[in-house]
């Protein structure tokens, strides 16, 4: 062991990034940014986010929409009466993030049919709506998938 060879002296160790120039220029660069509207410009987008959500709400898959700010979810459901998930063997994570992947949107896909959204606070107005767009794409051809569509039950 290290403490065993060191005898009586100290071991000297340091952290890469402590009070290293590059660490302090980058936590500088990251306050500027917040300071000059980042994170209002965050607000905004996530508004943006969740009210292109919420209008996919009407949509056969989806059970319920969630989230804050630029963290969101929807849920996928067989029954938007009794909100059951989608079943297993529909393996929707995969399906739903294989065409979400193919159709150029990154999400993350939970196993029980959860679409998770976490895109960055510089998102424009263009990159939102090109989300909602692509996610919109995504659940019409996740619901023609004959093992989803079989699940639904209303």
């Amino acid at each position: 062991m290290i403490a065993d060879g060191a005898g009586a002296s100290a071991v000297g160790h340091g952290y890469t990034y402590s009070a290293h120039p590059v660490s302090a220029a980058v936590g500088l660069e990251v306050l500027r940014l917040y300071e000059n509207g980042l994170l209002e410009n965050g607000v905004k987008a996530g508004a943006r986010l969740m009210a292109g959500l919420e209008a996919l709400r009407d949509h056969p898959l989806v059970g319920d929409v969630r989230g804050r700010g630029m963290l969101a979810a929807i849920e996928l459901v067989s029954s938007k009466t009794t909100k059951a998930p989608l079943p297993a063997e529909a393996q929707p994570a995969r399906r739903i993030f294989d065409r979400a992947w193919d159709n150029g949107l990154i999400i993350r896909a939970f196993p029980n049919g959860v679409l998770g959204y976490a895109p960055p606070l510089c998102c424009t107005e263009q990159d939102i709506d090109t989300i909602l767009e692509r996610t919109a794409k995504t659940l019409d051809q996740t619901l023609e998938d004959p093992a989803v569509r079989g699940a639904l039950k209303d």
